[in-house]
């Protein structure tokens, strides 16, 4: 052995000695790395762990399982990330977490940080285990979570549960949501220079490129079915974090439910939706359940601009949901793999003797557990897919069970609803020929006003429904009362997307009467006409319809519990939970010639009751 060797090997067994001796007697200041195992994915320390594929690098801590550190090109893409469950007093962030490797391959590791219940650590009544994966060459790091109610436990409730990304606002300035949502956010100075309102997440801008507008989280909210993905990007650094989401079957309450999902450089996947009426999670004592939550991919890329990287971002979605479900999770009860799960097939369409150019077109499918409704459902999984021009329809990679399958489509009310669709493990259920007969006894339809797709962005002012304090824009363009003449049919002009009291100049809260004007050429001797109110949403109202001046109300519509609230208009909303409302009139009422339908909601005073009208229709026998 010669003298070089020597002293190099030397040296190697002071460096070994003096790093087991570091170990042995500082462990709070260094740590100690175990082995990394087979994917070399993984070094873990005393207290955290980082992943690291090359391409981007985690630090997770042990004890709560937070994000403290997240890396791409060099670049910090993180300040915090972690998972919380409810809010204010009761909010909750994981405690006592024990980590273990999950799963690990020579490409992959699963590494899962579990906090068992327990009374002193959080009120809420479940097991969390969240689990990280990190796989070789993926440009970020996948998450999901597994709750667990075990019978012993006592009951449980939770709304808000989420997985939340925060980000430096002064790197990273643009926000991508949708085509209406994806612009420059203001800067930390900007904010910090902004005037608070009496809204307390809004807030005025005084400098800055969004000077004189109002930045407010519930601006961005979206259905998460519709967009995919959403997120923010760097047009300094030119990197961009999304969240991407390749499956939604473990989301409450069906593909119409809005929330939260990106704001001023925080990025969030909201498993229970609980803005906008959403339902919450219940779970009794003395009952066994469990659900998994995701998994999502937290994905970071880097473009020459904002829309090249939202543009990769969305590709990145089609990618997640071909993998879907991923083969990489093993032997979890909650996530058969697809060989364990079935397809439903089917063609829905629509008749309708009014109008024989609807079909079953680009409908809303989807399967949900029996006897519980779809848009109030948090505990169970669902599974959506639109239908194609034909109405042809394929929902894969369902759970083996039986559900009802329900269908929806733009221009008609309602839904189509099939019980006892039996799913298979490894079969395709073929539902064959669905077809929602939509019967016309009432009579002639006279006129109608919007499109019945659950939604008034058609209506006037919809195109700015995500805008804070909209009251204050509209109510100073249009009329007190609201007059709208139906046989002109111009009522996307006169119409607003949302029935509220109308904001007066001194900063008060009237009563705004909507008066819809039709003609009668003759009326029948006897019977009913029908009105039927397809409702949007309504919150703190009642929808009372008045028929030619009359003092006292015809009809008075006030909504079931379960769809009732939802606060649509105040959280920057077009849309809160669904309902129909059908009013038979006497035709004692009505007159041969000019006649007035008076609608009110029936809370004047205040700013957040409202109404919003989907689509109103009046048919005639």
């Amino acid at each position: 052995m010669n003298y070089l060797c020597i002293k190099n090997f030397a040296v190697y067994s002071i460096r070994l000695v003096l790093f087991f001796l570091i170990c042995s007697i500082m462990p709070a200041f260094a740590g100690c790395i175990q082995d990394t195992g087979p994917s070399g994915l993984m070094k873990d320390y005393r207290d955290s762990i980082i992943l690291n594929n090359g391409v981007v690098s985690v630090t997770l801590t042990k004890y709560d399982a937070n994000i403290i550190s997240y890396k791409y090109k060099g670049i910090q893409m993180l300040i915090d990330g972690y998972y919380s469950m409810d809010g204010k007093a009761t909010m909750m962030h994981l405690k006592h977490c024990v980590v273990t490797v999950a799963s690990e391959t020579t490409d992959l590791i699963d590494v899962s940080f579990k906090s068992t219940w327990q009374k002193a650590y959080r009120q809420q009544a479940v097991d969390i285990d969240v689990h990280y994966v990190m796989q070789k060459g993926k440009s970020g790091v996948y998450s999901y979570a597994v709750l667990t109610h075990p019978k012993t436990y006592p009951d449980v409730t939770f709304g808000e549960w989420r997985m939340v990304w925060k980000m430096d606002m002064d790197r990273f300035d643009h926000i991508m949501v949708d085509s209406i949502r994806n612009r420059i956010l203001p800067s930390k100075a900007d904010m910090e220079a902004a005037k608070k309102t009496s809204i307390p997440e809004a807030v005025k801008l005084t400098t800055g490129v969004m000077k004189d507008q109002y930045e407010c989280k519930y601006s961005y909210s979206v259905e998460y079915h519709d967009v995919g993905t959403f997120g923010h990007a760097s047009t300094k650094d030119k990197v961009g974090a999304w969240m991407v989401l390749g499956g939604y079957d473990y989301f409450n309450d069906g593909p119409t439910q809005a929330d939260l999902n990106a704001g001023l450089a925080i990025n969030i996947v909201h498993f229970g939706r609980d803005h906008y009426s959403g339902s919450g999670t219940t779970v009794a004592a003395g009952e066994d359940w469990s659900k998994i939550y995701g998994p999502f991919l937290l994905y970071v890329n880097s473009g020459a601009n904002a829309d090249a990287m939202w543009a990769d971002a969305k590709k990145q979605v089609k990618t997640e949901k071909a993998a879907w479900p991923y083969a990489w999770i093993k032997n979890n009860a909650e996530y058969p793999a697809k060989a364990q799960r079935g397809i439903v097939s089917g063609t829905f369409a629509v008749h309708d003797p009014y109008k024989p150019k609807l079909t079953g077109a680009y409908a809303w499918v989807g399967l949900s557990s029996p006897g519980v409704h779809w848009e109030k459902d948090s505990r169970t999984y669902q599974y959506w897919i639109k239908a194609d021009a034909k109405g042809n329809f394929t929902i894969p990679d369902v759970r083996p069970g039986t559900y009802d399958l329900h269908a929806f489509v733009t221009g008609a009310v309602d839904e189509y609803t099939q019980q006892g669709i039996v799913v298979n493990t490894g079969k395709i259920t073929n539902a064959g020929l669905l077809t929602r007969n939509i019967i016309r006894d009432k009579g002639n339809l006279l006129w109608e006003i919007g499109i019945p797709d659950r939604k008034t962005s058609e209506f006037k002012f919809g195109d700015k429904y995500f805008e804070p304090f909209m009251w204050e824009t509209y109510s100073r363009v249009l009329p007190n009362p609201l007059v709208y003449d139906a046989d002109k049919g111009d009522w996307k002009d006169k119409l607003n997307y949302a029935h509220s009291n109308y904001y007066t100049p001194d900063s008060t809260f009237v009563s705004w009467p909507w008066n819809i004007n039709f003609k009668l050429k003759a009326v029948p001797q006897a019977g009913f006409a029908t009105l039927t109110f397809a409702i949007a949403g309504i919150h703190n109202s009642s929808l009372r319809v008045y028929i030619n001046g009359e003092s006292q109300p015809t009809g008075v519509y006030m909504a079931a519990p379960e769809v009732y609230g939802g606060n649509a208009l105040v959280r920057e909303g077009n849309h809160a939970k669904y309902s129909v409302y059908t009013l038979q009139v006497p035709v004692s009422k009505l007159h041969t010639g000019g006649n007035t339908i008076t609608l009110s909601q029936g809370h004047a005073g205040s700013r957040d009751a409202n109404v919003m009208y989907d689509y109103i229709c009046m048919e005639m026998p």
